[in-house]
């Protein structure tokens, strides 16, 4: 099998469909020294058959896109961390994660700080499902290869300033949400485990999460002015 490394993880897999393999090739481990720990997320051939059946509407690749994404969000959970289905930008040594249900913009969102920033300066760590993981007490994003249908993602881990859940409006606004209010919101945009002991675990991990980083209620529009408007109250309140 093939060996990767992202969020500070090594994960085996031997993809069997050009999608996973593509995403992958920039995380691939190409280190002397063999890891004292590492993450089985390979999904067999023979379970990827299986899978299609009981969702007869997803191709073979895409069963094993999402299988292999599954199995790496549970496997994360044990190691102080989670998967929050976001798009996240690096800028000025921070990350900053846009998270929403599909259709209301959060990639176009961080598409408009590249354009504000430069692509050089605003980095898009991943466009779709950026691991959360804590360093040393410290909340960080890194890319994956679970990275959705324009595989937007870098090889890089930096440190989370906020999180936003964005949201249509007229005029940029901005608010700050209380703990409770943004514990509802992320369980929504992150793959729960099936087993009682993981639940817990992702449980204790989200509250040291809302404990550190700020949460906030964005209101934006669909226009460069929006992303000058985010970092600027961010750098303040965050």
């Amino acid at each position: 099998m093939a060996l990767y490394r992202f969020a500070g993880l090594y994960f085996e897999m031997n993809p069997h469909f050009d999608r996973i393999k593509r995403q992958a090739e920039k995380y691939l481990y190409k280190g002397d020294v063999i890891p004292d720990e590492i993450f089985d997320i390979d999904i067999p051939y023979e379970r990827v058959v299986r899978n299609s059946v009981h969702y007869p509407g997803l191709t073979y690749e895409e069963c094993e896109y999402l299988g292999s994404g599954h199995r790496f969000a549970c496997r994360l959970l044990s190691k102080d961390g989670f998967v929050l289905h976001s798009s996240a930008v690096a800028y000025d040594g921070n990350a900053y994660l846009f998270s929403a249900d599909p259709g209301v913009g959060k990639s176009t969102h961080t598409k408009f700080w590249q354009e504000c920033f430069g692509e050089d300066k605003a980095v898009i760590i991943n466009d779709d499902k950026p691991a959360v993981r804590e360093f040393d007490g410290v909340f960080c994003a890194s890319g994956t290869p679970f990275s959705g249908k324009y595989d937007i993602s870098a090889d890089v881990t930096v440190p989370v300033k906020a999180v936003c859940f964005i949201h249509r409006s007229d005029e940029c606004e901005i608010r700050r949400l209380e703990p409770s209010e943004a514990l509802g919101l992320i369980i929504r945009q992150i793959i729960n485990p099936d087993e009682e002991e993981a639940l817990d675990t992702l449980f204790k991990t989200l509250d040291r999460f809302l404990a550190k980083v700020p949460v906030y209620s964005l209101g934006v529009k669909l226009s460069p002015e929006s992303a000058r408007f985010a970092y600027s109250e961010l750098s303040k309140q965050a």
